[in-house]
């Protein structure tokens, strides 16, 4: 049963109106669903619209972000509740910490990278839950074909092309989650190659 989860995605307030619908709509969805969501706190861009989607169903949603981003102004004060940390690694743990999948919308590099921090702890066997890639209008595609070149390079395994999932609408999320394959509990055996 999926309780809670966290949702890595852009703040950016210039993007296609697109990846802010389909942010409110997984929001909505998940809150529908009564899944608990942790996310990065921000209140623009795909931040803004999935909080804005949880909460518009009643949902909770819970902000995670570092001490210097609240200095900035950049927290969004309309979170069920806000966890402050004391550094972004401190804040990427927590938001992985006690969720049953890691869900990733578009973003820039501090949502590739909070991505591929996932991946590479699931190669490792630190995080055994499913990845979903919510890859809106094709944004993922370049990374995608990416992390397949990187297993015809031999610098990763084919069979970590199976840590995450792919879709490309909010609605298909929830049943990605559940139908995940599950991993193996011997994920470091693989780990090298």
């Amino acid at each position: 049963m999926i309780k809670k989860v966290c949702v890595y995605c852009a703040s950016s307030s210039k993007v296609a109106e697109e990846y802010k619908k389909q942010a409110y709509h997984l929001g909505e969805l998940l809150a529908e669903a009564g899944i608990e969501t942790k996310f990065g706190s921000g209140s623009v861009g795909l931040m803004g619209a999935l909080a804005e989607g949880v909460l518009s169903k009643k949902g909770v949603i819970v902000g995670v972000i570092p001490q210097f981003m609240v200095d900035e102004g950049w927290g969004n004060d309309s979170v069920t509740r806000q966890i402050v940390t004391d550094t972004m690694h401190t804040r990427k743990k927590t938001m992985a910490e006690d969720i049953d999948a890691a869900i990733a919308l578009p973003g820039g590099c501090g949502t590739m990278e909070e991505l591929l921090e996932i991946i590479t702890w699931k190669q490792l066997g630190l995080f055994n839950k499913p990845i979903i890639i919510l890859n809106v209008n094709h944004y993922y595609d370049h990374l995608l074909r990416m992390m397949d070149h990187v297993v015809e390079e031999n610098f990763m395994r084919k069979e970590h092309l199976s840590m995450w999932s792919v879709v490309t609408d909010a609605q298909q999320v929830i049943p990605a989650i559940e139908s995940a394959p599950a991993w193996r509990c011997n994920a470091r055996d693989i780990a090298a190659i």
